[in-house]
């Protein structure tokens, strides 16, 4: 039953080739007039999110708003009933959190300068 039905397939596929060719190649080309607009949009807008969040100046926010939820988060362990060799052992984790971010803040502030300093030496006359 299942062959005849194949067989029955095939033998449609053979008779209408042309047709399905042609109803394949039409589709095509109008998908393709639909989706390069989309494309082009989609791009420019993927280009200005892009161009927002690498900016270093946003992105400083952004870690300093993560490091102050951190910062709460270790209050929390602090204030929390645990074990003092426990509550040890996160002070000191925080402390080595605290000097990464340091270095952190003090590398991108020392990035965002220097390219602030760049763009205000070039001279146009």
């Amino acid at each position: 039953m299942c062959e005849k039905e194949e067989i029955d397939l095939e033998e449609f596929v053979r008779k209408n080739k042309e047709k399905i060719e042609k109803i394949l190649k039409e589709d095509h080309g109008t998908l393709r007039e639909k989706i390069e607009p989309q494309k082009e949009k989609i791009e420019g807008a993927l280009k200005g999110i892009m161009s927002l969040l690498l900016d270093p100046k946003v992105q400083i926010h952004f870690v300093k708003a993560g490091m102050e939820l951190l910062s709460g988060v270790e209050e929390l362990i602090k204030k929390a009933p645990l074990p003092e060799d426990m509550k040890e052992n996160v002070g000191k984790a925080c402390e080595m959190k605290d000097k990464m971010v340091n270095n952190i803040m003090n590398e991108m502030d020392q990035r965002s300068k220097s390219k602030e300093d760049k763009m205000k030496k070039i001279d146009v006359e």
